[in-house]
């Protein structure tokens, strides 16, 4: 008898105000959940003032302006070759080359290939000769690591592809491919 006269007892206080809370908390987060589901839609419909990003240049199609051939890798990166392409862009892009403010319609896309590559804390670096490209992006497989860039004046002939990790200032721990930069008449040199 006494379990049915508990049941009937009051709640008091304590029991209103985690009610109220409850409630309270779940007419906040109500919103915020609608929110994220409508949140696809927003990303999946392309404007035309999108920014345009490197993994969007990454698989835009380009135009391959040459492409080395060994086969045998080297080094402690165990770097084989590169290949080095053009890539038109969707839209005039405003870039940053050396310090000056250009308009852009085409990307240089620089892979080297090779590995497979480890994955590490520090980001891999493309080098050419001595300028650090940028960071690279590894492919899934880890066997290409790619680097976009603007400055067509780094694609000289002759010029020698390196790979390091971690610092663009850090020069002491580059690998360089066995081949150099060639374009094999599909570019004619320096333009």
């Amino acid at each position: 008898m006494r379990l049915v006269n508990d049941a009937r007892r009051p709640r008091g206080w304590k029991s209103a105000l985690l009610t109220t809370g409850f409630l309270f908390l779940l007419s906040a987060c109500a919103p915020l959940a609608f929110a994220q589901e409508a949140a696809p839609a927003a990303i999946d419909t392309p404007q035309a003032d999108q920014e345009l990003t490197v993994t969007d240049i990454l698989k835009l199609p380009g135009r391959v302006l040459g492409e080395g051939r060994n086969t045998k890798a080297v080094g402690q990166h165990k770097v084989k070759t590169y290949r080095v392409e053009e890539v038109m862009l969707p839209q005039v892009k405003e870039v940053k080359i050396k310090g000056e403010t250009r308009s852009v319609s085409k990307a240089f896309r620089l892979t080297i290939k090779g590995g497979p590559f480890p994955v590490r804390a520090m980001p891999p670096v493309i080098w050419l000769d001595e300028t650090a490209v940028g960071y690279g992006v590894e492919n899934e497989e880890l066997t290409e690591i790619t680097v976009i860039t603007y400055d067509e004046s780094l694609l000289v002939e002759g010029a020698t592809f390196y790979l390091s990790y971690g610092d663009k200032k850090n020069k002491e721990d580059r690998t360089a491919l066995a081949e150099k930069l060639s374009f094999g008449g599909a570019k004619g040199g320096n333009r």
